[in-house]
């Protein structure tokens, strides 16, 4: 291949239409036409529109004019009686360009006017040319102004694509609404007919933002050509415009280009893939020459891309861990719970049932479904503290002891100090450390009271007394429901929230259809939310807390 000869039609092209523009300009300036010759060749390159016989045709041998552009010098000399020959050479960011050579007929007569006149024609000329420079030197810095106008508004218009779907985005929830998000970001700052995620396991389809253009089957197939071309250079973005459609184009017809960047999720390598350049407002290549080049990928859009293929990759990886975290956190949920379980026959399914109930409870008051949630997996853990009493006070028969009832109260503390540590599970600590606590402050760890005990706590408070009312337990048995909605009902106001008592008794009837259950995917859902929203923020614990375990 040579590169140079698809280079000589446009650079001819290029100086025919300068020269062409030129020719005018030394008609308007001079009153003649002057011939134009490409400074570092010497052919011959336009002439001024004017009478062509009034040029004159004088012998101009390439290396005269190459000689001329050398010196770069405006000069005017006597060519006969009445006739002064003029050269000037034209500019372009200080390279001579264009060599004009024009005859312009004698005004002086002989003697010494003449030599005066051809001094004043060379400081014309040389006025001339410092004026075309000036200009020249302006549209130059202009046109770079604008063009580093374009780019920092380019630059910006990434930032803020790039601002839009890290606001949008939730690592932990709705991966595939987030992948989306970051397709329609890169989309929208490209201006491509389509963006597209494959990912490198064949069960998960392609995701596609804007025009499909192929169908699933041919995105995986053009994955594969970008996997084999972009082993040669690994870690690079892959870019083919039309000096490489023989890689793809008689099997995908509908690409016109390609821009594409390996993403990996820590175990996979999938494809983020921009296809088909277009213009700002959706325009596509009219067939014009010169149309391949202005819809054309350049090293730009892969600058451009390269940020949405990382936050692409920090989104799969983070999620990744996500689920192996989540899948740690199932575990030993289910470990806790079937620990403190096997402590008490008596209070076997207890924690499972509260949860639900909670969950019905949350529902009623109109909660979202993060809040019930949390509320389901704090009541799963409600009673974690348990673990740190001693089984005979759990199993006693009889009624307590003031020291041995003060040891059972001390679960809530213990539970609390279990699960502080545990920063996902942070907001669910208000429910764990004062699910005893009663509206008119007699309760415990805090003697809270009213509104300053966290919402959770007075739900699972109502949900807690509840199941514990309703079961057998070892120093006494179950009492029946009309019992226990009547406590319930006389306890409201001063041992529990009136709100959440009225919400149980507008949902009596799915909250007495609750029966044992296993840990099942509910929690598997808690679990996810809690893992999301696991913020500090989130735990409305007063600044007492730390001493409740006293």
């Amino acid at each position: 291949m040579k590169p140079e000869q698809p280079a000589a039609p446009s650079h001819r092209h290029s100086l025919h239409t300068r020269a062409k523009a030129l020719g005018v300009i030394l008609v308007s300036e001079f009153g003649v036409p002057f011939r134009l010759f490409d400074a570092d060749g010497g052919q011959e390159v336009g002439l001024a529109d004017g009478d062509e016989g009034a040029c004159g045709r004088p012998a101009y041998e390439g290396e005269l004019v190459r000689q001329i552009g050398r010196e770069g010098l405006c000069r005017a000399r006597r060519l006969d009686d009445t006739h002064n020959h003029l050269t000037l050479v034209i500019f372009d960011a200080d390279r001579p360009a264009l060599v004009a050579c024009g005859i312009l007929r004698s005004l002086a007569g002989p003697g010494p006017e003449r030599p005066r006149e051809l001094e004043q024609l060379g400081k014309w000329l040389q006025t001339f040319s410092d004026r075309l420079r000036l200009n020249d030197l302006y549209v130059s810095h202009r046109r770079a102004a604008e063009d580093q106008a374009a780019q920092l508004k380019r630059a910006w218009e990434m930032i803020l694509a790039l601002d839009d779907a890290l606001r949008r985005v939730r690592i932990y929830k709705d991966p595939e609404k987030n992948r989306k998000l970051i397709l329609r970001g890169a989309r929208s700052f490209l201006e491509v007919q389509s963006v597209i995620w494959v990912p490198s396991r064949p069960g998960m389809p392609p995701l596609i933002d804007g025009d499909p253009c192929l169908a699933l089957s041919d995105w995986r197939q053009l994955a594969e050509l970008l996997a084999r071309r972009a082993d040669a250079e690994p870690r690079k973005p892959v870019l083919w415009n039309a000096d490489a459609a023989d890689v793809w184009s008689a099997r995908f017809p509908q690409l016109r280009n390609v821009l594409a960047f390996a993403v990996n999720d820590g175990a996979n390598k999938g494809w983020l893939i921009a296809a088909n350049k277009q213009g700002p407002n959706g325009e596509t290549p009219s067939g014009k020459a010169g149309d391949d080049a202005r819809y054309a990928f350049r090293r730009t859009d892969a600058a451009g891309l390269a940020p949405f293929a990382a936050l692409l990759e920090l989104q799969l990886r983070s999620h990744r861990r996500y689920q192996e975290l989540k899948g740690l956190l199932v575990g030993l949920t289910r470990s806790l719970t079937s620990a403190l379980d096997a402590k008490d026959a008596y209070t076997f399914g207890h924690s499972e049932r509260v949860a639900r109930i909670a969950v019905e409870l949350g529902d009623e008051l109109g909660l979202q479904e993060e809040e019930l949630n949390d509320i389901y997996l704090a009541g799963l853990l409600h009673d974690i503290g348990k673990i740190g009493v001693p089984d005979a006070l759990l199993a006693k028969v009889g009624p307590l002891e003031a020291e041995e009832m003060e040891r059972v109260r001390q679960h809530v503390t213990i539970g609390y100090h279990i699960l502080a540590d545990l920063q996902p599970l942070r907001n669910l600590l208000p429910g764990v450390l004062y699910h005893h606590e009663r509206v008119d402050g007699r309760g415990y760890p805090e003697g809270l009271a009213g509104e300053n005990i966290p919402m959770l706590a007075r739900i699972l408070a109502v949900a807690d007394a509840f199941d514990a009312m309703s079961t057998q337990r070892s120093y006494r048995s179950a009492l029946p429901p009309a019992e226990v909605e009547a406590i319930l009902k006389k306890g409201a106001g001063t041992q529990w929230d009136a709100r959440v008592i009225e919400a149980f008794f507008r949902s009596r009837e799915r909250v007495h259809a609750i029966r044992q259950r296993g840990v099942g995917q509910s929690l598997c859902q808690a679990l996810e939310t809690a893992l999301r929203t696991g913020d500090s923020s989130h735990c409305h614990l007063t600044p007492g807390a730390p001493t409740a375990a006293r």
